[in-house]
């Protein structure tokens, strides 16, 4: 009787845990245009990270640093103070590792920070012949914590950073010290964010075409009117150069999903903290609550007047809220 009620546990579980999938899915994958395999093999990274990296390491200290893990070329920034507890920083989807940049100067004295393109953005390697579904990314990134980041560390992940985040706990327990899902994707709402409606209508605005998409894609990731209006620009050229690489990604995601079988979030040990902006209009806040259920000894922290980007609306207020939590 008790391995059967465990059984059902693990089931309804499983079933929170992929609810926004199911629900948004198959008619996002039947109704999008799907990706152009050519155009995927043909693109060549041209980004303007390389140039933003040399601006800002004099002011930073962070180090580029790169090196294979499994199958694929990872690129991270490295620094902050040598004898500090490990910080891991994972981007979202359709971003890079120096969306991390505003609240890296409030972490540096006390951390020793790790600040990773996730495999197939920014400058890690792109590989068209390899998927990328969510427990694929959960193996590359855990990989390269194992070899490259003194564990246990102190886990932050940002939208989808946040999902694959919280995967990685689940299974990895060993790697995890604490962690933190800021805005996770993933999470089923009590209402459809416009972006999440429209995904199923086939409309993905993280897809970009134009500088006028990419004003779209800032209005929904930021509530800061002004913060928008100033990213759009600086980000547009690699959103609508990698746009069939990112239609690929998403559609990658939905394509494979999380195994069943194994070990989920709700395997998640580690102390854990769910920060999110009440004004985020990719992922409907309320997501937090289900986040929560699935693991319950999850604190939850709500900023108002703050989108799906806390560290770069309000960095001191982000970091404050990280530090307190790590050392408490």
């Amino acid at each position: 009787m008790g391995n059967m009620t465990a059984g059902k546990e693990f089931a309804a579980m499983h079933h929170l845990e992929l609810a926004f999938l199911d629900d948004v899915a198959p008619t996002y994958l039947r109704l999008a245009r799907p990706p152009h395999g050519l155009k995927i093999r043909q693109w060549k990274n041209r980004s303007a990270v390389p140039l933003i990296n040399k601006l800002h390491a004099g002011l930073s200290g962070l180090k580029r640093k790169q090196a294979t893990v499994l199958d694929h070329k990872l690129v991270w920034l490295e620094g902050g103070s040598p004898l500090g507890s490990p910080v891991v920083l994972l981007h979202g989807f359709a971003s890079n590792k120096e969306n991390w940049l505003s609240l890296v100067p409030f972490l540096l004295k006390q951390h020793r920070l790790f600040v990773l393109d996730l495999p197939g953005w920014g400058e890690s390697q792109f590989n068209a012949n390899v998927p990328y579904g969510l427990d694929d990314q959960v193996a590359r990134v855990a990989a390269w914590i194992e070899q490259h980041a003194p564990g246990p560390v102190h886990l932050v992940g940002n939208s989808v950073g946040g999902l694959v985040s919280a995967l990685l706990a689940g299974r990895h327990g060993n790697l995890v010290k604490t962690l933190c899902l800021m805005n996770p994707a993933g999470g089923k709402g009590e209402n459809h964010t416009r972006f999440e409606a429209g995904l199923r209508e086939g409309r993905n605005p993280m897809i970009v075409e134009s500088l006028a998409g990419a004003h779209t894609l800032m209005s929904l990731a930021v509530h800061n009117r002004a913060i928008a209006l100033a990213l759009a620009p600086v980000m547009a050229q690699d959103l609508i150069s990698r746009r069939h690489v990112n239609r690929h990604l998403f559609h990658q995601m939905f394509v494979n999903a999380p195994n069943p079988d194994g070990p989920g979030m709700s395997a998640t040990q580690a102390p854990t903290l769910i920060m999110w902006g009440k004004k985020d209009r990719l992922v409907h806040y309320t997501g937090a609550y289900t986040y929560q259920a699935i693991i319950p000894h999850a604190d939850v922290i709500l900023f108002d007047e703050v989108g799906h980007l806390p560290m770069v609306e309000i960095p001191i207020r982000t970091a404050k809220a990280l530090q307190e939590f790590w050392s408490a």
